[in-house]
């Protein structure tokens, strides 16, 4: 490492500063799953029919999984090269951009089909965007906490930030439309994108002024920067990377494709109250975030694969309660339902910046660790749709759940053949110097 070592205080710095950026992209992204699910099917797709229309509006959110690897492969690329810092700073205004377009486009009333096709091009934008965060923030508190013996808590607050950004863009989207209940439809659901879209900006601002990573700048002044480190280590790591891909796809299956774009047309479509549904994201994405730190710190004691295991085990034998629970229409068992099978698939996820990230040299590290996620995410992206196609099968979101339940536990059992096959990584020679 470095020839001083680096604080704790240091570190805490740089944690606030990479988790609040990710907080902010991470509230973009499921902010347009709540509106895709609740709103755009009416505002961007009137001539279907509600089922139908919904499905088309999660469509839209579902185009971003496809864009992600590319952002990966793009930003990995720079990222290696010219730093982690400069491209972590490119995905926020990116994100920010296409929050604020997608805040202030006309619907279909006003423009007709220009109107999802310019959503879905700010959605493709963004999830480019995005693509390239996860790898470098990733990377870049990792790379910071090399020496530190809470290397596993430290890096899990950048996974932390995707329940947190979850809770706030339910939150936010609960309270428009709690004060604006007769206009939500109209204009109320665009004021948490322009909102959001400039609280990115304030989190570029954050980053710029924090340093650099340590293990990079040392790799660049040693001369060491690969001139193609995304296509090099795609090559040379494709088997790990697709292995490390597939051991994270139930976590998106639990998270976007189950508990948003199912079970929130599936309770509103039960007659529960829209306010309730969102808030009760809001409570499962505040208390999932302490499961996803305690996945960390469990990692620095015990075992990261093996934390893996049991994160999946527990989203299996939960699936079919899960659904159970959300039947019974009791608020106080929905909102357990939903905090319970998110805590549970967010063990694991605690643990992924660390494993993924050990895996790979400094100067390969941004892209290695970036495409094994994003990579991942186009595997759950598939979980993420079929739950809209069940319906339209079933004549409805009420009759579709057992279909739902069985293909959360099918993707978690081929999430645990990609954990069991994918190697574990040495405490001692987990990040290089």
């Amino acid at each position: 490492m470095a020839d001083e070592k680096i604080s704790n205080a240091q570190i805490a710095k740089v944690a606030v500063g990479a988790t609040i950026g990710t907080i902010m992209e991470w509230y973009d992204f499921f902010l347009a799953a709540l509106a895709a699910t609740q709103v755009w099917a009416i505002v961007f797709f009137p001539k279907l029919n509600p089922v139908a229309g919904i499905a088309a509006s999660v469509s839209t959110y579902v185009v971003t999984y496809f864009t992600r690897p590319i952002g990966a492969f793009v930003f990995g690329h720079y990222g290696d090269r010219i730093g982690r810092k400069t491209m972590l700073i490119w995905t926020l205004a990116l994100m920010g951009g296409s929050s604020i377009g997608i805040g202030v486009t006309p619907g279909y009333s006003a423009i007709g089909l220009a109107a999802p096709i310019i959503v879905i091009l700010l959605r493709i934008i963004l999830g480019f965007g995005l693509g390239g965060e996860w790898g470098g923030a990733a990377s870049w508190l990792l790379e910071f906490s090399a020496d530190s013996r809470f290397r596993g808590f430290w890096s899990s607050w950048i996974n932390a930030a995707l329940p947190l950004g979850l809770a706030l863009g339910a939150g936010l989207f609960t309270l428009f439309r709690i004060i604006m209940p007769h206009n939500f439809v109209a204009i109320g659901w665009r004021y948490p994108f322009i909102i959001g879209g400039i609280m990115v900006m304030i989190g570029v601002v954050i980053r710029y002024a924090l340093s650099e990573s340590p293990l990079f700048i040392m790799q660049k002044n040693k001369g060491e920067i690969d001139r193609s480190p995304a296509t090099k280590v795609f090559k040379a790591e494709w088997k790990l990377i697709m292995l490390q891909g597939l051991s994270w796809a139930y976590i998106i299956a639990a998270t976007s494709g189950v508990v948003i774009a199912y079970s929130v047309p599936y309770l509103i479509a039960s007659k529960l109250n829209p306010i309730f549904v969102s808030f009760s994201v809001v409570i499962a994405g505040i208390t999932t975030a302490v499961f996803t730190v305690i996945g960390g710190v469990i990692s620095d004691l015990w075992s990261k694969k093996g934390i893996m295991i049991i994160s999946i085990i527990l989203t299996i034998l939960f699936s079919f309660p899960y659904f159970l629970l959300l039947n019974t229409r009791s608020q106080p068992l929905i909102v357990v339902a939903q905090v319970f099978l998110l805590g549970f698939a967010f063990l694991g996820f605690g643990v992924l910046p660390r494993r993924f990230g050990e895996h790979f040299q400094t100067k390969f590290r941004y892209s290695g660790a970036g495409l094994s996620y994003q990579i991942g995410a186009v595997l759950g992206s598939i979980p993420v749709i079929l739950p809209q196609i069940f319906a339209v099968i079933a004549g409805g979101f009420l009759k579709a759940w057992p279909y739902v339940a069985e293909m959360l536990i099918i993707v978690s059992v081929l999430s645990l053949l990609g954990t069991l096959f994918a190697k574990e990584t040495s405490q001692l020679k987990a990040v290089d110097t």
